[in-house]
């Protein structure tokens, strides 16, 4: 079985609330993320949610919530022909006083198509990932 895994950690002043009002909200993921055009979530943010997203270059593509742990973490699934895109979004709130919260997100393909889409979307996600996890602590800090 092929495996592609990226995965970002980056430092945040952000509670994990002001985290968690940006993740639940699906419709406003592109706000902080430049490479979704659109996100579509049918119903509430709950384990087992189904939805669409449409990346900026590329088809639209369905998702799921597999896990969702309010204020913690979620990962939903997305499915592209012979190969699964997980994302997983963990706040992970210091160990001692004086430590950093940290937001870390990690994607995971596995799939038969995966040395393709490791190459092509892959590459994105490398690109881009870091940057997006920085705009969502922005904006979490700054909008609450």
């Amino acid at each position: 079985m092929f495996v592609w895994k990226h995965s970002e950690v980056v430092n945040t002043k952000a509670s994990a609330s002001e985290i968690w009002i940006w993740w639940k909200d699906a419709a406003n993921w592109p706000l902080w993320d430049k490479e979704l055009k659109w996100v579509r979530l049918d119903g509430e943010f709950v384990e087992g949610a189904t939805g669409k997203m449409k990346p900026t270059a590329g088809p639209e593509v369905h998702f799921t919530l597999d896990k969702v742990v309010v204020n913690q973490s979620f990962s939903n699934t997305a499915k592209l022909p012979f190969t699964q895109l997980v994302f997983n979004h963990e706040y992970l709130t210091p160990g001692k006083p004086g430590d950093t919260a940290k937001i870390r997100h990690t994607v995971t393909m596995t799939g038969l198509l995966t040395p393709l889409f490791g190459r092509v979307i892959g590459s994105k996600i490398r690109l881009n990932l870091r940057e997006a996890m920085l705009e969502l602590s922005k904006r979490a800090t700054t909008s609450s």
